[in-house]
């Protein structure tokens, strides 16, 4: 199973590298236009697959795309639901999409990749399912320029997105966001752990960052998805505001460096408009 997923991961890979999030590498004569952005994956009854973005922008692909993509070895019916980075591209000499669109379709699907990652609710610290890191990531936070800041948010009520900054080499590596339920907070706000393992790879601190990789396209190394769906059968507490824990260290990949610390993100549910 695991050898079958890395093989989904690498074909995924191969589609999407290259392409950057968005891009507009047109010369005056070529009309094909590049797009990209990260959106939940829905169908029709497994069918007709589209994509919706966390501020309502519908996306539908050609079913000769979707069609290209399957027969490459990428299965849509996997990540329905989740969170996915995506790469299109249209004619703009067939197909005009304005700025303001708030529905896009007929364009040509060409990369795919799943964002998902594991949420685990633990009974017991040291439990068969508890999650224990092997190496710490550098940040949850990070300055941009315009004054922006990638920060956690809520993808929608249901979905956490996560943008982790951590030193990786070659190999993709592993998160889980673990709820314990015996573990009550005096405010009532549940706590949640992330939980990060290099799965092998040989990163160092000079090694490249999930950042640097998404500035050149590759989002889904840098931004991952978490479904609270199962904490919420597990608590009746509300989920619109979480602490995410997280272990941090920007000058070591080293989990017990004296210089790991042990930070705190507080994540509350806004709409976006």
């Amino acid at each position: 199973m695991k050898m079958a997923k890395f093989k989904i991961w690498m074909v995924a890979l191969t589609l999407i590298m290259g392409v950057s999030f968005t891009s507009c590498m047109n010369s005056d004569n070529d009309t094909t236009r590049y797009g990209g952005t990260l959106a939940k994956v829905y169908s029709m009854y497994g069918m007709n697959y589209y994509f919706k973005t966390a501020d309502g922008l519908t996306i539908t692909p050609t079913a000769t795309s979707v069609a290209e993509l399957e027969a490459r070895g990428f299965k849509f019916s996997e990540v329905e639901g989740q969170v996915v980075q995506i790469s299109y591209q249209w004619d703009s000499s067939v197909l005009e999409i304005p700025d303001n669109a708030t529905k896009v379709e007929g364009v040509t699907l060409t990369g795919i990749i799943s964002l998902d990652s594991q949420v685990e609710v633990v009974d017991e610290p040291g439990a068969a399912n508890d999650s224990i890191s092997d190496t710490p990531i550098i940040s949850l936070k990070k300055e941009a320029s315009g004054n922006f800041t990638y920060e956690p948010y809520y993808f929608d009520t249901n979905t956490l997105m996560l943008p982790i900054n951590y030193y990786i080499q070659t190999k993709p590596h592993s998160f889980t966001l673990v709820y314990y339920p015996n573990e009550e907070t005096s405010d009532g706000i549940i706590k949640l752990y992330l939980r990060h393992k290099k799965s092998g790879d040989n990163m160092t601190t000079g090694s490249p960052t999930s950042w640097d990789y998404a500035l050149n396209g590759s989002t889904y190394l840098y931004y991952r998805s978490f479904n609270l769906q199962k904490i919420a059968y597990s608590t009746s507490g509300s989920l619109d505001k979480v602490i995410i824990v997280a272990e941090e260290n920007a000058n070591s990949v080293e989990l017990d460096d004296n210089n790991t610390k042990t930070n705190e993100y507080t994540v509350e549910y806004k709409e976006i408009k």
